[in-house]
């Protein structure tokens, strides 16, 4: 029912569009299937497969050149689900374009979750919320990338609090070797119409860093990325009171491109008393269990990972990646203190024009 009211207010959409001859109509989509298997079972996180496909396919609509208004429906199927469709979410935005930036109401563009590191944003959320809806502002220029943005997740109700997540992700480049970044999350549960029989709870967490990038002789291209974070809050209303209610940490990635496209890395994190929300819970205090803590924590990542571009603009992700959590015992490799994880992603857009 939902897919098929959706699919109506497409074509009415295009109907209606029919007498304005000046307009330009397209319509495009993009098919996405996916499969990422964490092979691992720790305090902080447990094996989860997530495999199947999605698509998003939406008709444009430019009444002038700088402006836009997107309408279409997106889907996601699991594998070995019954159901035809888990998830359909409606499409519905409102851009304004210039050469150099990007403003937009409604649905967002989340490509790699905004960019934000591993420990604001946990990776699977490519997978399980590529849909956001909100605001957004994008800049990008030759000396600076911006992505500033608000997405509004539930409205407030008597048994529901409001949520809304919001943040950026900046970028200046100085020079063309050396970028300065700074990332900023929040998760908000609140909202005046009703408490919902809980508090207001806030998460913040951010991050300054330095990235130095540059071809290195008989390696290939390079780059080393340093932060260090912050956090505070907690979003959980029955977290125990003795916990620290502000933790920090320091982030450290270093990757080589030996080949086009592929990447051999590491990631080194050392923090206490962190708490990211929405962030990879590899990196927090808090387990999965909120009952468990951990002050202290170290964790290491070596990884490899092939990013490639097709022909058609298709685009094609694979990783495989090796955790050390903390000293946690493996439960997949052997007696040793390594897990692992692996990912495959294939992304196909095509684009058709309708008038």
């Amino acid at each position: 029912m939902i897919v098929r009211r959706l699919v109506a207010g497409v074509g009415l959409t295009l109907a209606a569009a029919g007498p304005a001859r000046a307009q330009q109509v397209s319509w495009k989509s993009l098919v996405t299937l996916y499969g990422d298997n964490t092979e691992f079972f720790t305090p902080y996180r447990i094996g989860e497969t997530i495999l199947g496909g999605q698509f998003t396919t939406a008709l444009v609509v430019k009444p002038a050149e700088k402006y836009s208004v997107e309408l279409g429906v997106f889907g996601d199927v699991r594998s070995g689900s019954d159901e035809f469709l888990d998830r359909v979410l409606p499409v519905i935005s409102f851009r304004y374009r210039t050469p150099t930036s990007l403003g937009v109401l409604g649905t967002l563009e989340t490509v790699r979750r905004h960019g934000y590191l591993e420990p604001l944003e946990v990776t699977t959320l490519e997978l399980t919320r590529p849909i956001e809806h909100g605001l957004q502002w994008i800049e990008r220029r030759r000396a600076l990338d911006a992505d500033i943005y608000l997405n509004w997740r539930a409205i407030n109700k008597p048994n529901q609090r409001e949520v809304f997540d919001y943040g950026w992700v900046v970028r200046v480049r100085p020079i063309r070797q050396i970028s300065l970044e700074h990332q900023l999350h929040g998760l908000h549960h609140g909202g005046q119409l009703y408490d919902a029989g809980v508090p207001v709870t806030n998460n913040l967490a951010s991050g300054f860093g330095i990235t130095i990038a540059d071809t290195i002789p008989k390696i290939g291209f390079g780059s080393l990325r340093v932060y260090q974070l912050r956090s505070s809050g907690n979003i959980d209303p029955a977290a125990p009171p003795g916990r620290p209610g502000h933790g920090h940490g320091t982030y450290v990635r270093g990757g080589v491109f030996p080949l086009k496209g592929v990447e051999v890395f590491s990631i080194i994190w050392r923090g206490r008393d962190f708490l990211a929300q929405e962030g990879d819970n590899n990196y927090n205090s808090v387990g999965h269990d909120p009952s468990f803590y951990r002050s202290r924590r170290k964790y290491l990542e070596l990884g490899i990972a092939r990013r490639a571009k097709l022909d058609g603009g298709v685009e094609f992700d694979a990783e495989l990646r090796f955790h050390r959590v903390d000293d946690e015992k493996s439960i997949a490799i052997g007696t040793s203190k390594w897990e692992y994880s692996y990912r495959l992603i294939a992304r196909a857009p095509f684009q058709f024009k309708l008038r």
